[in-house]
């Protein structure tokens, strides 16, 4: 019995010192080996983001875009503001959605109840949605885009100089959501 102990002892200490050896040589190929860094290029970059506004209604950008901000409206919408390439006539948005309780005291990003917007309404679907198009201070336009879709009320907003038409402008609004909005 003496003796199966003292094998037992003699292969337990040759294991745990082949185990530390293993380690120690382990350790010293990593210290001989540099670590490779790569840096991803950011033009290069294409990375899918999506934008969730309702269960039912997802922002799917065509192109790359910087997210500003985001927050809640009202616990049951969601609000995005992000700034798109500088070279398309759209350079920042910002898209909201609520359920229809709180659609009449919606947060607009610019709201004038003096002024008369030019309104434009397009088929989206088998619905409606009307653009809005107000001139802005500081010689600019503003344009929102509204549309309804399984009772929430989806909003997208953007700032423009006042170098194109209202027309030309709700237009391109319009056609930026139809090419970047997927709904379910």
């Amino acid at each position: 019995m003496k003796s199966v102990i003292n094998i037992l002892l003699i292969l337990f200490l040759m294991g745990s010192i082949t185990c530390q050896s293993g380690k120690e040589s382990r350790l010293e190929t990593k210290e001989k080996t540099p670590l490779l860094v790569q840096t991803p290029d950011p033009k290069k970059s294409n990375l899918t983001k999506e934008l969730r506004l309702t269960y039912h209604a997802v922002w799917v950008a065509k192109e790359n875009f910087d997210l500003l901000k985001s927050s809640s409206i009202f616990g049951t919408g969601n609000s995005y503001e992000i700034r798109l390439e500088p070279t398309g006539k759209i350079q920042w948005l910002r898209l909201s959605s609520t359920d229809r309780e709180n659609q009449s005291q919606f947060p607009y990003y610019y709201k004038n109840e003096v002024q008369n917007p030019d309104v434009s309404y397009f088929v989206w679907g088998s619905k409606k949605c009307s653009v809005l198009v107000f001139t802005h201070p500081d010689s600019q336009l503003y344009a929102r885009w509204e549309g309804i879709h399984n009772g929430f009320l989806l909003v997208f907003e953007t700032i423009v100089p006042n170098s194109t038409s209202s027309k030309e402008l709700a237009n391109a609004l319009h056609q930026m959501v139809l090419q970047s909005l997927d709904l379910y």
